[in-house]
């Protein structure tokens, strides 16, 4: 079970689900509120009806919508998708990681990349791993 806290009353709640944002007076409410979005959304005519044509934004050729949700054309959702995967957001990194830039003297750069690649790392994960080497053969 898990405990949540009403995103409507503020409540503390149990669910079975972690993923629940409502408690059980507060469900139907948004659920209403939900169907009266939609109505209205569909009634002001800016749903895009299922089946219909439509101009991809990324790369302007014409698709047909098979989706509520869809808003690219095959194409260039599989490259948002590829382009998207694994990479955090810039919200968590900034909550998780420090931002650390040095400088190195010219062609070292490209020397430390050729080198990195070479042993099948990113420059992060090959300082990373040097820094721990070093603590090892160094300790205090």
């Amino acid at each position: 079970m898990f405990t949540h806290k009403c995103e409507m009353c503020g409540m503390e709640f149990q669910s079975k689900s972690n993923r629940a944002k409502y408690c059980i007076y507060c469900r139907d409410k948004a659920q209403t509120a939900r169907n009266r979005a939609y109505a209205e959304k569909k009634k002001s005519g800016t749903s895009v009806p299922l089946g219909s044509e439509q101009k991809c934004p990324v790369c302007g050729n014409n698709y047909t919508v098979t989706s509520g949700s869809q808003k690219y054309c095959k194409e260039c959702t599989k490259k948002q998708k590829q382009a998207s995967k694994g990479q955090p957001s810039a919200e968590y990194i900034k909550e998780n990681y420090d931002y650390i830039r040095f400088n190195v003297p010219k062609g070292e750069g490209d020397a430390i990349k050729v080198y990195a690649k070479e042993c099948g790392m990113t420059i992060k994960q090959l300082l990373l791993t040097a820094l721990e080497e070093y603590k090892k053969n160094h300790e205090t």
